[in-house]
């Protein structure tokens, strides 16, 4: 049975919220909960249900796979489907041929 790193979880979303000029207040609040439950959440203290998890994902536009596991092989394709519709179409080109020549770097 796979455990779930509760220290990874919290990292994920502390890393996500800063990358959205979110505090820990500002996501407490858009989900319903208090400021300490996020810091704990983060700090891999605790682990929360999934409905606010679910919330969490929601509101930093992560995807609920990639939230709990990390980046894997099984949730790569839907990480770079987020990625491409973060970008107009007309960049398209540019974003899988930088990645084609970073993978033919490895």
């Amino acid at each position: 049975m796979k455990t779930v790193n509760k220290k990874e979880i919290g990292k994920r979303i502390q890393v996500r919220r800063t990358e959205f000029g979110l505090t820990q207040e500002k996501l407490a609040e858009y989900i319903g909960v208090s400021p300490s439950f996020i810091s704990e959440i983060e700090r891999g203290n605790r682990i929360c249900s999934i409905n606010v998890l679910v919330n969490i994902a929601d509101v930093l536009e992560l995807n609920l796979d990639n939230l709990i596991n990390g980046l894997n092989e099984k949730n790569a394709d839907t990480t770079f489907s987020e990625i491409l519709e973060g970008i107009s179409p007309s960049n398209y080109q540019i974003y899988i041929d930088i990645c084609r020549d970073i993978a033919n770097h490895f």
